[in-house]
């Protein structure tokens, strides 16, 4: 009973269910159930008074037993209504809940959960965690059925009111052991479950690289490998379901036949009428059911507290949200990004070390550096996704962590190397940030992509599929730059934007920058030369640190990493089982 008790506890403490709504549900269901223990007294005396011959009676009681059977179902709905309604609110609640934390999180939580138990923790466990009231109440409710039906029983036979006492243990006994063992293994059905999702999504993410490096076959086999797991783990949760079913049946059965034989040489000896034997078998009949109502909830309770569990996980990813905004709502941002001082180290991994520069309004500052020098970290703390060990970020000499959630949001806007876009037309997606038509079509006449979008059949109303596949890359990434223009954001982030651009594009994109500049403070991270020559000032990372900073035409001179990086690309890596 511990083990409900803190299910229930846990469901009011992460839902926005309310104990009134688990009142109004035991009541009612209180009511239905009690209406229903009627029936099987009712049911007797008609047969009693036949035996005796008094119809009147009889005619009586049946109607009495229509009028209890149509109360019974009046409530039975009333309890229907009152949970739709909690599972309706408490879903929304839930899933409101989830999306608003999955905004906030970090870059630490891809590590902590893949996205497979992210989507099916989101979806199908949701939407149980919505029934969990409703086990609750029929779990509270039939436990009371059942001690009734002892009771009443008591009432007409002591004895038979033990045998039934011993049958109820039993049944119990068993169910609960395979119930045990059952959500053990479902618990292992799940994770294979979002294993193989997350394959999955990985393998979408990375559909070419897969079939260029001829990498089918071993996903294949990784997909069977965890077929043959799901499938394991599926088989023994299902034979404890079944194990406890053909038990309880067993001994369902063998104890109705024992109280056919004890009531019948009751019968014979006189010891009670037929209207006893009837009432008994009938409430034997009912504590069947009321048992495997009560323990299909115990078992429906523990499951979903699992699905709740994984739920709650999500909701109760510590992010450092809470100290990223302040109350200052100044909304006049020149756009001057000062570094002083900073340091990163995770988990003492030194990924920035005291690093301090100045990003000027009107300016484009260029981040260059090997793999790992800390770049991409930079722009994290930019945006908030990081916190710095030590130092301050300041935009026009406030600290970042003091302005608002709006303020901040609407004035520090990031494009990157691989740019998001939704599986809806070119419109709607422009449409997130500004939905003025003028204004979109300005934007994307300024990034060059518009000719392209008059092109296509439904011009601005193409719709892109998933992540814009229909799209070349270059494409996909201009009209993310027109999306950030609509952002009127003072501060752009430019994550080497340049990478899936054609050689066409990618020439007009240094006059773009100088253009944008105009009205915006730019910072970038590329490896392309004639971005960096656009830049006004060039800062040179080596492990965490600033080794050089200037322009192209001195850091090309002075600074040996600064040549070497010119000279060469770097691979790029594929991760199509990072979160495996």
């Amino acid at each position: 009973m511990k083990d409900y008790v803190v299910f229930i506890k846990n469901y009011f403490k992460y839902t926005c269910s309310s104990t009134k709504n688990l009142i109004y549900m035991v009541l009612s269901a209180s009511f239905y159930k009690g209406f229903s223990l009627l029936l099987p007294i009712v049911a007797s005396l008609i047969i009693k008074y036949i035996t005796m011959g008094e119809y009147t009676t009889v005619y009586v009681l049946i109607f009495i037993y229509a009028f209890v059977y149509l109360l019974y179902t009046v409530f039975e709905w009333i309890n229907y209504e009152v949970y739709t309604h909690n599972m309706q609110v408490c879903y929304v609640d839930l899933q409101s809940k989830v999306f608003n934390q999955l905004i906030k999180v970090d870059d630490g939580f891809g590590k902590m959960m893949s996205k497979g138990k992210i989507v099916n923790s989101v979806t199908s466990n949701i939407s149980k965690v919505g029934d969990m009231l409703d086990d609750i109440s029929e779990f509270i409710t039939t436990f009371f059925q059942i001690a009734i039906v002892l009771v009443i029983v008591c009432f007409y036979s002591i004895p038979f009111a033990l045998i039934l006492l011993l049958y109820t243990v039993i049944y119990a006994a068993i169910c609960i052991k395979a119930d045990r063992f059952e959500n053990k293994f479902h618990k292992r059905v799940l994770k294979d479950d979002d294993t193989y999702s997350n394959l999955l999504f990985q393998m979408t993410s990375g559909l070419q690289e897969i079939k260029s490096f001829n990498m089918v076959d071993k996903i294949k086999r990784r997909l069977s490998s965890i077929q043959t797991r799901f499938t394991k783990h599926y088989k023994l949760k299902r034979k404890y379901i079944q194990i406890g079913e053909n038990d309880v049946h067993f001994v369902t059965v063998y104890f109705r036949i024992l109280l056919y034989m004890l009531l019948l040489l009751g019968l014979i000896k006189g010891s009670f009428t037929v209207d006893v034997f009837v009432l008994i078998i009938s409430y034997h009949t009912y504590l069947d059911d009321y048992l495997y109502d009560f323990l299909y909830a115990a078992s429906s309770m523990r499951e979903n507290n699992t699905g709740l569990e994984r739920v709650n996980k999500i909701l109760n990813y510590k992010t450092f949200e809470e100290e990223l905004f302040g109350e200052d709502d100044t909304d006049d941002i020149k756009g001057v990004v000062t570094f002083k001082n900073v340091s990163f180290a995770p988990k003492n991994n030194k990924v920035l070390r005291n690093i301090s520069f100045t990003a000027k309004e009107n300016k484009i500052l260029c981040i260059v550096g090997e793999s790992g020098s800390g770049k991409t970290t930079i722009f994290n703390l930019l945006l908030r996704l990081y916190k710095p060990t030590k130092g301050k970020i300041f935009i026009d000499d406030i600290d970042i962590y003091n302005y608002t959630q709006k303020v901040y949001t609407s004035n520090v806007t990031v494009v990157n190397q691989k740019p998001f876009i939704f599986n809806m037309s070119i419109r709607k997606n422009l449409d997130f940030v500004d939905k003025n038509i003028d204004n979109q079509i300005e934007a994307c006449k300024k990034v060059g992509i518009h000719d392209f979008i008059m092109s296509l059949p439904q011009g601005y109303n193409t719709v892109l599929r998933e992540n814009a596949t229909n799209i070349s890359g270059g494409q996909k990434q201009l009209i993310s730059l027109a999306r950030m223009l609509l952002s009127n954001a003072e501060i752009i982030l430019l994550d080497d934007v340049s990478t899936s651009l054609d050689p066409d594009t990618a020439k007009m994109l240094p006059a773009l920058l100088k253009e944008l500049k105009k009205d915006h403070t730019i910072i970038m991270i590329t490896k392309k030369q004639d971005l960096m020559k656009a830049s006004d000032e060039i800062l040179v990372l080596d492990e965490g640190t600033i080794v050089a900073r200037g322009k192209h035409k001195d850091l090309i001179k002075t600074s040996t990493l600064y040549q070497n990086i010119n000279a060469y690309k770097s691979a790029s890596k594929v991760g199509v089982f990072d979160n495996d």
